[in-house]
Order: structure tokens, then sequence, then C-alpha cells
């Protein structure tokens, strides 16, 4: 049988030590992680000293067994199972947030009046990671984030979290600052056609009439236990 432990995911950094186990797996739901591919005859000494809230056997159909028990007590929920090292986010992708980049064209910002709502929000990542201690699920789900290694974090989705930081409306992939527009607007096509010809990215655009290009792989769902283990390379 195959040995499957779930804690909560307050504890999700003891999850660092086991990446150099073969064969193991972890899935969020809610506040829980799940862990399977456990050998359960001779289990590694670092998987029996996380603080796990349950242990169970895992039997051919699927039936989940408390340790000793004849009895099954539950069945193995489906989640999203990932492998450990794709599961723990704990080193920033270098291609999150790079520095300014500069198009063919002259990039202006003017004051606009037009109301739109905003899908995007800079913040920092201490900020982000107190929200994210005790925000719902449910709104968390919603969210997907990338952080610099200047502790930026680029939060995406509806609705945003009431934070501080500057927020900003998207057109297309184009992510402005709320209360401004592309000055004239038509811009907006050259941009697109300037920026997205060559791979997917965002353009994040400042009142200072700057921008820099982030790469849509650079983001990641809002988990609570990503958010947890997201750390900076220095830290």
């Amino acid at each position: 049988m195959e040995k499957i432990v779930v804690l909560e995911d307050k504890y999700a950094d003891t999850l660092g030590n086991l990446r150099g186990i073969t064969g193991l797996k972890a899935a969020a739901e809610g506040d829980l992680i799940w862990l399977r591919g456990i050998d359960a005859v001779n289990t590694d000494k670092r998987v029996l000293s996380l603080p796990v809230l349950n242990t169970y056997l895992l039997d051919t159909n699927g039936l989940l067994f408390p340790s000793g028990g004849q009895t099954p007590v539950a069945k193995l929920p489906v989640l999203d199972w990932q492998v450990l090292k794709t599961f723990l986010p704990v080193q920033l992708p270098v291609s999150a947030l790079p520095g300014k980049v500069f198009l063919h064209v002259d990039v202006r910002l003017a004051r606009s009046e037009r109301t739109r709502e905003a899908f995007a929000l800079l913040t920092d990542l201490s900020t982000w990671k107190a929200y994210a201690e005790t925000a719902p699920e449910t709104r968390l789900r919603a969210l997907r984030f990338a952080v610099s290694a200047q502790a930026e974090v680029l939060v995406l989705g509806k609705p945003l979290p009431q934070l501080p930081g500057r927020t900003f409306w998207a057109d297309d992939r184009l992510l402005i600052p709320t209360g401004y527009d592309l000055d004239p607007p038509v811009l907006a096509t050259m941009l697109k056609a300037d920026l997205f010809q060559a791979e997917d990215n965002l353009a994040l655009f400042t009142p200072d009439n700057t921008w820099q290009a982030i790469p849509l792989s650079a983001f990641q769902a809002a988990r609570r236990s990503a958010v947890r283990l997201t750390q900076l390379d220095h830290d």
C-alpha cells in the first residue's frame, strides 16, 4: 500500500526538506496539504518528522485506511497532484518583473476621467503575505501573482484585495494605471503589435511613461501555501 499524509498548510515550509525524495507528489485542498508517493514500508525519516494531521494507507481502489486500521474511513479526493519541486515555489522565476524595456515608439500616458475596473495590483511582498495568511480561500482562488527580486508583487484577477499599492486596468495584455490612458489611445494597437509578436508578455506601464514586460509564465496561482513559500533568492 501507498502511504498518504495530510498536514495543515501553515507547515508547508517543512516540505522543503523532502525535495530529494523521488516520487513524492503534493496537492492543496483548502487549508490542507496532501502528500502521496510515500513508501509505506521504508518511510524516509524526513517524512516521519513532518507535523502531520492524519496518516493513511491507500489501497488499489483509492480507499484510505488509518494506520493500523482494517476499515476504510474515506476515499482519496480528486486533487491537482504536482511533483514536489513544482508544488513548492521556493525560488522566484528569474523572468518575474524584469527591468525596464523601451518600445520603438514613444509611450505617453495622460490623465483620464473614464472609470475602469482594476485588474492588477502592484504591492510589496510583506503586505501580500500578510493578506494571504488570513484571506478566504475563495478570494485567493481568483488571483495569480508574480514577484520581483526587489520584493514587488503584481497580483492579477477580480476582485482584487484592498491593499496598499498601485492599481491597473487591462486593455488586453496592456496594464495601465487606473486614472490614466494612453495618449493618444490609438497607441494601444501599435504597442500590442510590437510587444506580443515574439512571446506571451504583459506590459506594465507607470505614470512616468516607462514600462516593463512580464512573461505570463512568471505568474502562479495564489494558493496560500504558494504565497507562504515565496522567498527572495537572497533571503
